[in-house]
């Protein structure tokens, strides 16, 4: 009979649903099952071992399977796999001093800082946010933490003994003190005596190297420190948006990063900035220098614009958006990718790219577009000497499908 090793108690006899679910050849659980055509079914491995003398057989009722290629028991190995979830199956084949995550039955790799708790790779979602560490570096962790401990305690224990230590010795001293004010001959008399009393019996106390905390590490750049921590519970996102600019049929996410079509014309103020019948936005800054890039989802939206204008570009009338007009951007219009010159030029595109990428260099005059999901595919790259402050420029086209700027990475650069 196979063993296991569930949480609760188990009877000796193995459940119904446990000799179903039950290989024939190795008396564990399937593990990977196929199916023959006589309807039994046993685990790819055991199976293929059986076969590897002369003939091909069924190792239950000896059928003869000559030629015969098994087919997977998708059904079986399904069954087998809830099985195992419900009852936290360990089976022989198992390394019994691994331990798994009692949730999803997988062995840890991970450990949760905040929690203080090791964690598979399907916990990461549960510990959204949390700092997670290799299993070698949260070990390390732990262990200086208690290192930390054991030390307050030896230095309280040290404490006491010095405390006690300064009692005594105080005591000493007061009685060398009274028998030293004795008369002249008494005190001569007494002299050896008294000198031996005045020895201090004891050794001075020898600090361990590593008696002190570390205080280099704990306190040193300590601005530096928290701000590093502070990476994974900050994001970054390198082109906001300007809601003073938006089209009023648009509508924006509370963080300036992501827009897409109101359901209603909104009540917005009228002032100078706003794009208005044109259904634009712009980003919050403008460049005149530098080297800047940003990457935006478009998804499956049917219609969009992406790219740079200049910061006079009109915004209380129609206009044709073309290179010509001082806007500089690519776009999706009836199923068609186009740079959009004045003659409007065809993208070739293998497949349709969610995710763009605009790089905007300043100095040598330049804004190229990358299809960042298609192995990092140029699109295009527009050149002309910017005389006057540009701006990111955003056109989701009336859908439903938001068109959203992508938080940057964060890299720490040391000298």
């Amino acid at each position: 009979m196979a063993e296991c090793g569930w949480d609760e108690e188990m009877s000796e006899v193995p459940s119904l649903l446990q000799e179903d679910l039950t290989c024939p050849v190795c008396k564990d659980l399937y593990r990977g099952p196929v199916l023959l055509s006589c309807s039994h079914s046993f685990c790819k491995e055991c199976l293929e071992k059986c076969w590897k003398g002369p003939g091909q057989n069924c190792p239950v009722c000896r059928k003869s399977c000559d030629g015969e290629q098994p087919i997977s028991n998708r059904a079986l190995m399904d069954a087998t796999e809830s099985f195992q979830k419900e009852k936290r199956w360990r089976g022989p084949n198992a390394i019994s001093n691994v331990p798994l995550c009692n949730l999803h039955r997988l062995a840890f790799q991970l450990y949760c800082v905040k929690d203080e708790e090791p964690v598979c790779v399907d916990c990461v979602l549960l510990h959204r946010a949390h700092e997670l560490l290799p299993l070698n570096e949260g070990t390390r962790l732990c262990q200086e933490e208690l290192t930390i401990k054991d030390k307050r305690s030896g230095m309280e224990e040290r404490i006491s003994s010095l405390t006690s230590d300064i009692a005594a010795l105080t005591k000493l001293v007061q009685t060398v003190k009274r028998e030293m004010g004795a008369e002249d001959l008494t005190f001569l008399q007494n002299f050896q005596a008294l000198k031996k009393k005045a020895q201090w019996p004891r050794e001075d106390p020898q600090n361990p190297s590593d008696a002190l905390l570390n205080m280099a590490k704990h306190v040193g750049s300590l601005d530096y420190s928290i701000w590093k921590s502070m990476q994974v519970h900050v994001t970054c996102i390198p082109v906001v948006m300007d809601p003073n600019t938006a089209s009023p049929w648009l509508s924006m996410s509370p963080d300036l990063a992501s827009v897409r079509d109101s359901s209603e014309r909104q009540s917005l103020p009228d002032n100078p900035e706003r794009f208005d019948p044109c259904v634009f936005v712009l980003g919050a800054e403008g460049f005149r220098s530098g080297k800047h890039r940003w990457e935006v989802h478009v998804g499956d939206n049917p219609k969009w614009i992406l790219g740079i204008c200049k910061e006079s570009v009109a915004r209380k009338r129609k206009f044709t958006v073309s290179t010509d007009r001082g806007v500089w951007t690519i776009g999706l219009s009836k199923g068609v990718y186009n740079a959009l010159t004045g003659e409007r030029t065809v993208l070739v595109v293998e497949s349709r790219p969610e995710r763009i990428r605009v790089k905007l260099n300043m100095d040598k005059g330049e804004v190229s577009f990358w299809d960042t999901g298609n192995g990092g595919k140029h699109l295009c790259t527009f050149k002309h000497k910017f005389t006057e402050r540009v701006f990111p420029i955003f056109g989701p086209g009336l859908h439903t499908t938001p068109m959203e700027v992508k938080p940057a990475k964060v890299t720490i650069h040391t000298a």
